[in-house]
C-alpha cells in the first residue's frame, strides 16, 4: 500500500476537493440550455472546452446540467371519444417470433381500428413499404365496410415524405407520399398525421402495436408461419365478435353496426385496387415498376404513360389503349407478349440474337445452356438448333421452357435434340 504514489491514491479514493464551476462557466451553460434545452451535456461541455477555455474535469459540468436544465412542461393527456365513421387509426409494427421448435421468424405487420366502435384488422405483411400501407388498408376497409373520414397515421417515412414551414404562420404542413395521396382521394377521405412526440393526439384508442403484440404475439405460442396466420385469424373474430373493448364496455361488432353507415363505401377492394404511377416509355419500349420491366408497342417510346399496379397484374394505358402484363413475369425480370416479340425480329440478324437473348432470359441454366451451346456448335446453333428451341418456346410456353433448359444443364446436355426429346417424353 506504501509503495503507491499520491497520484494513484487520489485516483483510487477519490481524494481531492471538487471542482467548482466559475460563475462565467455557470452562466453560459444556463444560456446554452436556454437556447436549446434538449441539448446533450456531452455537446455543451464540447462547447465550454472549445469556446470558453475550460480544462477543468466534466463531472462538475454533467452534475450542474442535471440539477439546472429547465424543467419541461408536463401536458395532460388529451383523452376524446370520436362519432360513429369519424375516426380511424393505422399502424404498422415488427416483431420477431420462435416458434415451438425453437425457430425465429421476423414479421411486419399492419394494424387498423376504428376509434368508435374499436374493430380492428391485423393483416402480416412483407414490408412497411407503400404498397403494402395501401393494401392493409384496403383489407381493413374489406373487413369493416369501409373507411372512416379522417384516417390517421403515427407518422411513419412511408406515408410522410416530408414537411413544409409556413414562416407566416410557424405551422408545419406534412407533404404525402404521391401514392397514398392519390389513393386518399380515391378513397374520398382525409388523412391526418400526430404532430411529432405528440401520441396523445390519439386520444382513447390504445396504441396498436403495443396491444397487437402484447395481446397476440407474445401471448401464444406457434409451430409455425400457416399455425401463426390461423391464430391471428381466430383471435380478430376473438376480439371484434366476442370479447368486450375494456374502453366502450360493447362488443366491437356490435358497435359497429351503428358505425357502418358514417363509414365511406369504397369503389374498389384489397383485389381490384391498382396503385397509381407516372412512367415515361423508353428507348426498348419498356416502361419499369417495382424492379420488374413491361413491353408496350414501340409507337409508345418517349410517352408518358399511366400504370395501375394490382396484385396480379399490371396495367399500362396510353391515348385510349391498355397494355396487360402479369405483376410477376416468369423469368422474373419482364414480360414481354407474344404479339411484342416481333417488333424485335425486323433484321435477320438482330431477330436471331434477339431470340437467342429471350430464351437466355428465361432464367440462370438458360444463360449456362447456350453458352455451352455456342461453344460447343460454333457454325451451327443459329441455323440449326435455334429457330427448332424457338418453335418449341411458342409452342411450349416460358415455364416448360424453363424447365426444359433445367434438366438440360444438369444432364450436361445442350442442343436443339435434347429439348425435342423431352417433349415427344411429355406428348408420349
Amino acid at each position: 500500500m506504501w509503495n503507491k504514489s499520491k497520484r494513484d491514491l487520489v485516483r483510487e479514493h477519490g481524494v481531492g476537493r471538487p471542482t467548482v464551476l466559475a460563475e462565467g462557466i455557470r452562466s453560459e451553460i444556463d444560456k446554452l440550455l436556454c437556447d436549446d434545452d434538449d441539448m446533450f451535456v456531452s455537446e455543451v461541455l464540447r462547447r465550454l472546452r472549445s469556446d470558453q477555455g475550460y480544462e477543468h474535469g466534466k463531472t462538475a459540468v454533467y452534475e450542474y446540467v442535471r440539477e439546472n436544465r429547465p424543467k419541461r412542461q408536463q401536458l395532460p393527456v388529451v383523452l376524446f371519444e370520436g362519432v360513429p365513421g369519424e375516426f380511424g387509426q393505422h399502424d404498422f409494427g415488427d416483431v420477431t417470433v420462435t416458434y415451438r421448435n425453437r425457430e425465429k421468424e421476423r414479421f411486419n405487420f399492419y394494424a387498423g381500428r376504428l376509434k368508435y366502435s374499436r374493430s380492428m384488422q391485423v393483416k402480416i405483411t412483407e414490408n412497411q413499404q407503400i404498397e403494402s400501407v395501401i393494401r392493409g388498408m384496403l383489407s381493413f376497409a374489406d373487413e369493416v365496410g369501409g373507411l372512416p373520414l379522417i384516417n390517421v397515421w403515427d407518422r411513419p417515412k412511408t406515408v410522410v415524405a416530408g414537411t413544409v414551414h409556413d414562416e407566416r404562420t410557424g405551422k408545419e404542413t406534412p407533404v404525402y407520399n404521391k401514392q397514398f395521396e392519390q389513393f386518399m382521394m380515391e378513397c374520398g377521405v382525409l388523412p391526418e398525421v400526430c404532430a411529432p412526440a405528440s401520441g396523445n393526439q390519439k386520444g382513447s384508442v390504445e396504441s396498436l402495436v403495443k396491444f397487437v403484440k402484447h395481446s397476440f404475439f407474445y401471448a401464444r405460442s406457434f409451430w409455425n408461419r400457416e399455425d401463426l396466420e390461423g391464430q391471428l385469424s381466430e383471435w380478430l373474430r376473438y376480439v371484434n365478435h366476442e370479447r368486450s373493448c375494456s374502453a366502450t364496455g360493447e362488443i366491437p361488432a356490435i358497435r359497429l353496426m351503428s358505425e357502418q353507415g358514417r363509414l365511406r363505401k369504397l369503389p374498389f377492394t384489397h383485389d381490384t385496387y391498382g396503385m397509381f404511377y407516372l412512367r415515361t416509355v423508353g428507348p426498348n419500349a419498356r416502361i419499369s415498376v417495382s424492379g420488374y420491366e413491361y413491353a408496350v408497342g414501340s409507337e409508345w417510346i418517349g410517352q408518358n404513360v399511366a400504370v395501375r399496379v394490382f396484385p396480379e397484374k399490371v396495367q399500362i394505358s396510353y391515348s385510349g389503349k391498355t397494355v396487360d402484363h402479369p405483376r410477376y413475369p416468369e423469368n422474373g425480370k419482364y414480360s414481354l407478349h407474344k404479339e411484342q416479340r416481333e417488333e424485335l425480329f425486323v433484321k435477320p440478324r438482330g431477330a436471331i440474337m434477339a431470340k437467342r437473348q429471350i430464351l437466355m432470359d428465361l432464367c440462370p441454366e438458360g444463360e449456362e445452356f447456350f453458352t455451352e451451346l455456342v461453344h460447343k456448335r460454333p457454325l451451327g446453333w443459329r441455323e440449326t438448333d435455334l429457330p427448332k428451341i424457338w418453335d418449341l418456346f411458342e409452342e411450349r410456353g416460358e415455364r416448360w421452357m424453363k424447365l426444359a433448359m433445367v434438366r438440360c444443364v444438369r444432364a450436361g446436355v445442350y442442343g436443339a435434340e435434347y429439348l425435342l426429346a423431352m417433349a415427344g417424353e411429355v406428348a408420349a
